[in-house]
């Protein structure tokens, strides 16, 4: 199987766990941040899972996303609920609600 045949089922695969997650409504940026928070996460015993905007925006996925943009998804993101300002985190870091899947965090 060639490696376009492979990456087009990859890209499947991804599209459907990202429906099965809710992420239709999230424009690709969204959907990129998020996960971006998600790769970039490490477990705080106050706070549980957190990530600094200055992690997530190294992220390789997001070299192209300027600043205004970064932070319109993420006010978007803040919106919906998916990440969280908490009260005594540092400017610059949010937290990942306990009710999102939290399996593949490391």
């Amino acid at each position: 199987m060639s490696m376009m045949v492979q990456l087009a089922h990859l890209r499947d695969v991804l599209h459907e766990m990202e429906q099965n997650l809710g992420f239709e409504g999230l424009t690709r940026k969204e959907r990129d941040i998020l996960l971006a928070f998600y790769a970039n996460a490490s477990l705080s015993e106050d706070f549980g899972f957190v990530s600094s905007t200055d992690r997530v925006r190294s992220h390789p996925t997001l070299e192209s996303v300027s600043q205004p943009t970064f932070h319109r998804a993420l006010r978007r993101l803040l919106e919906r609920g998916m990440v969280e300002r908490r009260d005594g985190l540092p400017a610059g870091m949010y937290a990942i609600p306990s009710d999102q899947p939290l399996a593949s965090v490391a």
